[in-house]
């Protein structure tokens, strides 16, 4: 039996859904968050930032 670990993405929803958008580092990469206290802290960066759990 494997234990998983769970990771998670930030979408930057600002304008509506339809402009939702992947969080991405300087390289254009998307972010991923092994900790969802990290990706908290990304999405309280961004205008309408919202946490994904994948």
């Amino acid at each position: 039996m494997s234990i998983q670990t769970m990771s998670y993405i930030v979408i930057e929803t600002f304008g509506g859904a339809e402009y939702a958008i992947i969080v991405t580092d300087e390289n254009g990469n998307n972010k991923i968050f092994e900790l969802r206290a990290d990706a908290d802290n990304e999405a309280k960066d961004c205008q309408d930032g919202k946490v994904i759990e994948i």
